[in-house]
């Protein structure tokens, strides 16, 4: 697959490639989102999380990193939301 590269038709994705994509793209929501905020995403296609059976995640900021966790409400896609209490570690 190419996912990294699309302006290069003869690219083939490595490991590197998807950890530097996914490094600059976390770095990037870092300064957009603010402490606690996140948004709600719906995964489709190749993008799945953990087993595969969550149909949406919340993406937010939280102690200087970016970080996912599942969503359990019946939110929308791209919906806003503040997160608190949460240790997801």
């Amino acid at each position: 697959m190419n996912y990294t590269n699309p302006n290069d038709l003869n690219h083939e994705d490595k490991p590197e490639d998807w950890l530097n994509s996914a490094l600059i793209f976390a770095r990037a929501l870092s300064i957009m989102l603010d402490e606690n905020q996140g948004i709600v995403v719906k995964l489709t296609g190749d993008i799945k999380f953990y087993d595969g059976k969550m149909d949406k995640v919340i993406v937010f900021y939280k102690d200087g990193m970016v970080r996912i966790i599942e969503c359990d409400e019946d939110l929308d896609e791209g919906t806003v939301v503040m997160i608190s209490d949460i240790n997801p570690n």
